[in-house]
């Protein structure tokens, strides 16, 4: 196969440069300001919620004062929706604690039930392997370190942000450094 047969029509323009480098500036501030981006972000789309919430409600008694036929759905909808963004503008702290005790805690159970299987293993084979038990206890290290640690999860994000925008900057130069 050759190079030329791989060509990837994201790299033959300058969006692909752009994107990447808006990317890698996004997960920059993510990866260092985690705790206030989750805040941004919580706001952004609470206000977002509430606007749509509250045109939905206004929506439905303008339309029954019309006497249109309107839907208790909509109406439902709007309240819900409505709540929604309140929840997330008042409970915007929140949102990273509770991302990361889920996280974590899905960590932790993984780690503890491979735990209880390679202990199981060990027991049942005189010469097995203990990989599996060093990775459980890796994994509930890891499971409570992300519990505990402020931040972790969206840092990690960001990160992963910012690698795979290095990607594309370098797969962009190497394609159009080569055509």
């Amino acid at each position: 196969m050759k190079l030329d047969s791989i060509k990837n029509k994201n790299y033959s323009n300058i969006s692909t440069l752009i994107s990447a480098i808006i990317f890698f500036i996004i997960g920059s501030i993510i990866f260092s300001n985690p705790n206030s981006t989750v805040k941004f972000i919580s706001y952004v789309l609470g206000g977002s919620f509430s606007i749509v919430g509250l045109f939905k409600i206004i929506s439905y008694y303008l339309g029954k004062k019309k006497e249109k036929g309107v839907s208790i759905k909509d109406l439902s909808i709007g309240i819900i929706a409505f709540i929604c963004g309140l929840v997330l503008i008042i409970f915007s702290n929140a949102i990273e604690v509770l991302t990361r005790v889920i996280m974590g805690a899905w960590i932790l159970f993984n780690g503890i039930n491979l735990l209880t299987s390679s202990l199981k293993v060990i027991k049942s084979q005189d010469n097995s392997p203990k990989v599996l038990l060093v990775l459980a206890i890796v994994m509930i290290i890891g499971g409570l370190y992300m519990i505990l640690r402020n931040n972790l999860v969206f840092q990690m994000i960001g990160l992963f942000i910012m690698i795979y925008a290095l990607i594309e900057i370098i797969g962009y130069i190497y394609f159009v450094g080569k055509n």
